[in-house]
């Protein structure tokens, strides 16, 4: 089984997770994605009063956290890769073993 994130699922599952690890509700977190040449595909969090930078890791682990916490899929069975087009943003696909 395969499953596809959008530029809003992706930004979804960053909430979520954030908001988790912060213990505040995930409406309270504001992204913003970044890419360059040099470091790739990050993401700028901001949370409880706090700003960081998720790197391409931590946006799998929130996309692998949010597919177990919200929708039960079991994150130890996924291998997620992070995209990006400059149309379509940032995206993921996540494919199951």
């Amino acid at each position: 089984m395969k499953i596809f994130f959008d530029e809003q699922d992706v930004a979804n599952a960053i909430c979520v997770y954030a908001a988790d690890l912060e213990g505040i509700r995930p409406e309270n977190v504001q992204i913003e994605f970044q890419f360059n040449e040099d470091d790739g595909l990050c993401c700028e969090v901001s949370a409880n009063h706090r700003n960081l930078i998720y790197f391409e890791q931590q946006i799998s682990d929130a996309i692998g956290f949010y597919l177990d916490e919200i929708h039960h899929f079991s994150s130890h069975s996924m291998e997620i890769i992070i995209g990006f087009d400059e149309e379509a943003g940032i995206t993921s696909d996540i494919s199951f073993t």
